[in-house]
């Protein structure tokens, strides 16, 4: 897996690293739908089976976090990404991806985010972004798992 240094809008390096070899979402239609259960976050959508040959169209899949500390599921979408209106741009970090981002994730996160559960341990702690269609996913949690349906 390939690190990747970027700079960050106030122009301090930090490095993301993509986590969704050979999958990603649906790029038209992924229905994402999230389920959150105590501290374990769900993330159910249809996968991109135009690019992926293993799936086939309405094939779906769970990303599930656990040990969730905070999320935001937002409607910021490609078209928003492209004129700005996320903290990180199309330079930076490329649209339509899974991410663990490198950041310090205390003071770079959505405003409008959920926190679920308190950090007994922010350094266990893993700041992921998943760029879909028509929303943005973000969460800090200790893990995550891909289990397709």
């Amino acid at each position: 897996m390939q690190v990747f240094d970027i700079l960050s809008r106030e122009f301090q390096s930090f490095h993301f690293k993509k986590l969704n070899h050979n999958w990603n979402a649906d790029p038209n239609a992924p229905e994402p739908h999230l389920t959150v259960t105590g501290q374990t976050v769900q993330l159910e959508f249809y996968l991109n089976a135009f690019q992926f040959e293993q799936f086939q169209e309405g094939d779906k899949t769970y990303v599930t976090f656990r040990n969730c500390h905070k999320y935001a599921f937002t409607t910021l979408n490609d078209e928003g990404y492209y004129k700005g209106q996320h903290r990180y741009n199309s330079r930076q970090l490329p649209w339509g991806e899974f991410y663990e981002l490198f950041t310090n994730w205390q003071v770079d996160f959505p405003d409008e985010s959920m926190i679920i559960g308190l950090v007994s341990d922010a350094a266990q702690l893993h700041h992921f972004v998943f760029f879909l269609k028509d929303n943005t996913f973000e969460c800090v949690a200790e893990s995550w798992d891909f289990q397709r349906r």
